[in-house]
């Protein structure tokens, strides 16, 4: 059964010459009530892991807020 998170990207430029940018992620939490209302994080582990069943709200939330949908190995 496939799990899935919705996150988006946002990368900063690095500060000497020659370095690579640093990527961060934003998520979807935990703490969200799917649904009703959506708190974002940028913690891995506070993330909300929507199942297969979920995948519908997964794809509209992703959509609402130009995240992506990542499926978890």
């Amino acid at each position: 059964m496939a799990r899935y998170i919705v996150r988006s990207s946002h990368m900063k430029p690095s500060k000497g010459k020659g370095d690579l940018p640093e990527i961060f992620y934003t998520y979807i939490s935990i703490y969200s009530a799917i649904g009703w209302h959506y708190l974002i994080t940028n913690d891995r582990e506070l993330a909300y892991v929507f199942e297969e069943f979920e995948k519908e709200d997964a794809e509209f939330i992703a959509g609402c807020w130009g995240m992506q949908i990542k499926e978890l190995i």
